[in-house]
């Protein structure tokens, strides 16, 4: 009988614990009859997510610390405990911490047993040249030694480590269930209905959004048009300020943190997903509002590369002026959006975690 292999799969990320994402993409696998185990830190970023695997009899280990960079003796000889126990073959980290306490394991472990290691990159998004530069190296040389797979989300990635080619596998991260909506909603009709969930820092440009919509309103006088951006950070009173010393702060909405129901619910509620960052490891907020049915304007970062033709999906830019250009011609045009959307709503099942985790299976697990 051929020997099934059991992947041992890192459920939680660094500092936020048992990461929402990470266990849909673990439901995901366990339902495709993956022999899995999981292991994570104490911590959820959701309330109620290690209830939720234990209700739903996912066998998993809770090591507590293991979202914390210390401890790395005690922690490795934990990791160790489980690889022995549950007859490990396969091992999916997701951060740098992981990686560093699994490789300790396999050199301890290195003449008893052959350990197959994935990694996932997750969080590439450094906005200087030089940080950048410094970054894909090391990392770059500590996945060419340690690991035997690389998943990356997209093209975009993949470039930025393209000497590791032969290791690295495309597959992008799935979106929750909850925004696969049975049917399409009608985008609104009343002008252009913009939104942008992201973290007030450096990198994601809400200043460009800003100053372009500004713009776009004086040159048109519309009064309908709307830019929403949900989110917090450290730029965030910055650019309240901004909004109202362009006299636009009526128009832009500043909802805070959301959660993710809510953000979809802002989405639904617009016609335009927008996004201006600098980098993108994936991009959520590229696909969530392209699986909702709506039209996407976007920079050139993560999956967006890969998804949006020009025209037929949504829109790239790469200024300000590029994009009140692009707003200019579209405001008046609701049909066309309508069309935009009705086209990205029925190509949205590749981003179902169903359909990735046989991809995984069939690629990682064998």
């Amino acid at each position: 009988m051929r020997h099934m292999n059991k992947l041992l799969f890192f459920t939680s990320d660094y500092s936020i614990g048992l990461s929402t994402l990470l266990t849909d993409q673990l439901f995901a696998l366990y339902r495709t009859g993956i022999n899995i185990y999981a292991v994570t830190g104490e911590k959820e970023q959701e309330p109620g997510l290690h209830k939720k695997l234990s209700n739903a009899g996912i066998p998993i280990t809770c090591i507590s610390g293991l979202d914390e960079h210390r401890n790395f003796w005690l922690l490795s000889t934990k990791i160790a405990s489980v690889i022995k126990e549950q007859g490990i073959d396969i091992i999916h980290v997701q951060n740098n911490w992981q990686l560093a306490l699994v490789t300790f394991v396999r050199l301890k472990l290195l003449f008893k047993k052959k350990l197959k290691v994935v990694y996932t990159l997750h969080a590439f998004r450094h906005n200087s040249p030089l940080k950048s530069i410094i970054a894909q190296f090391v990392i770059g040389v500590a996945l060419f030694l340690f690991v035997n797979k690389i998943i990356c989300m997209c093209n975009y990635l993949k470039k930025k480590f393209h000497l590791l080619s032969s290791k690295i596998i495309i597959l992008p991260l799935g979106i929750t269930d909850s925004f696969f909506t049975e049917e399409y909603v009608t985008p609104p009709t009343n002008g252009l209905q913009i939104v942008f969930p992201a973290q007030f820092r450096k990198g994601k440009n809400q200043e460009i959004l800003i100053s372009a919509f500004a713009k776009y309103i004086n040159e048109t006088n519309d009064t309908l048009s709307t830019l929403v951006l949900p989110g917090s950070g450290p730029l965030l009173e910055q650019m309240k300020k901004l909004a109202k010393s362009l006299q636009v702060e009526k128009r832009i909405l500043f909802p805070g943190q959301c959660t993710r129901e809510e953000i979809k619910k802002w989405y639904l509620k617009s016609n335009i997903g927008i996004v201006a960052s600098n980098c993108e490891t994936f991009g959520q907020s590229i696909v969530e509002p392209y699986i909702l049915g709506r039209c996407i304007i976007t920079t050139r970062v993560g999956i967006a590369i890969d998804i949006i033709k020009e025209g037929e999906s949504g829109f790239f830019f790469s200024n300000e002026d590029s994009l009140v250009s692009i707003l200019k011609t579209i405001y008046k045009a609701p049909d066309f959006i309508n069309k935009i959307g009705i086209r990205n709503f029925h190509v949205r099942n590749q981003f179902r975690w169903g359909c990735i985790a046989q991809k995984y299976k069939q690629l990682i697990v064998g």
